[in-house]
């Protein structure tokens, strides 16, 4: 019995052991979740408010959701780092640990913390944005969406294009959406035999019949060369972005048809073949 005594008494001084640490420990635990539910309360509606706040003053969906991201994600970080300390948990050998960890992922991860540099790239310094008509790598489209891996471009013949953002952030970039206006050009030919002032009254009679050109600047029309098999006339004239490719549909086949109206020929290609006859020796 006296070491059935002992054990009892050793289980008593543990249990209350035990039992004084957890009402010790009870208060800082609830204290680090209630910091924790109330950082990730807080984050969010930072985030959703930040959100409206940005994009009410820049006009910019995307770069407005990614600085709230940022904000959201900082504010989460903080708080969990705030209820550990409250624990009594040493951050800052969290904190070296995180870091240690960090740049072994940033090694192996190079090719993707590539992509997130050039998408923080093309949000903040935004050479386009979404509905924007751009060439990216080669690629003609308009712009779906830009994240921090890639950009989504929806091509003419309306496919999906994926491109990641470190090959755009090397490539060249063209923009046709982001100016109001853009210039027109065509060139149309006439045979050597046509009145050439006769043939450019006609073409800025056909510009002026097409409404959705500008007056300024004005519509040209000039002899840009002297071709092979007949005269070339280059005419320039500006549009409205959105009205780009309809304009330059029409005035194709406004122009032909006054062309054709006024009997001036379109010439093409001949091949003269003279024909030299010897007599027999």
């Amino acid at each position: 019995m006296p070491e059935m005594s002992y054990w009892m008494k050793l289980f008593t001084g543990w249990s209350q052991s035990l039992l004084d640490s957890l009402f010790t420990f009870s208060p800082k635990l609830l204290a680090a979740i209630l910091i924790a539910i109330l950082g990730l309360y807080l984050a969010k509606l930072a985030r959703r408010y930040t959100f409206r706040l940005l994009l009410k003053v820049t006009k910019d969906e995307i770069l407005s959701r990614f600085l709230a991201r940022v904000l959201y994600a900082g504010v989460v970080v903080l708080t969990l780092i705030t209820a550990l300390s409250n624990l009594g948990v040493q951050t800052a050998s969290i904190i070296a640990v995180l870091g240690t960890a960090g740049l072994a992922i940033a090694l192996s991860l190079k090719d993707s913390l590539s992509n997130l540099a050039s998408g923080i790239m093309l949000i903040v310094f935004r050479h386009f944005t979404k509905g924007d008509t751009v060439e990216l790598n080669g690629t003609l489209g308009n712009v779906e969406e830009i994240s921090l891996f890639h950009t989504k471009l929806t091509t003419p013949d309306n496919r999906s294009v994926i491109l990641p953002n470190a090959s755009i952030a090397q490539a060249k970039i063209i923009n046709f959406t982001s100016n109001p206006t853009r210039r027109l050009e065509w060139t149309f030919s006439v045979s050597y035999e046509s009145d050439i002032r006769r043939a450019k009254e006609v073409i800025l009679l056909a510009l002026q019949s097409e409404s959705r050109l500008l007056e300024e600047p004005a519509p040209l029309v000039g002899v840009g060369s002297l071709g092979a098999s007949g005269v070339d006339f280059i005419v320039r004239a500006w549009v409205k972005k959105e009205e780009f490719f309809a304009v330059q549909i029409a005035v194709n086949e406004a122009i032909k048809l006054a062309l054709d109206e006024a009997a001036i020929e379109i010439p093409y290609n001949k091949l003269d073949v003279n024909l030299i006859s010897k007599g027999t020796l």
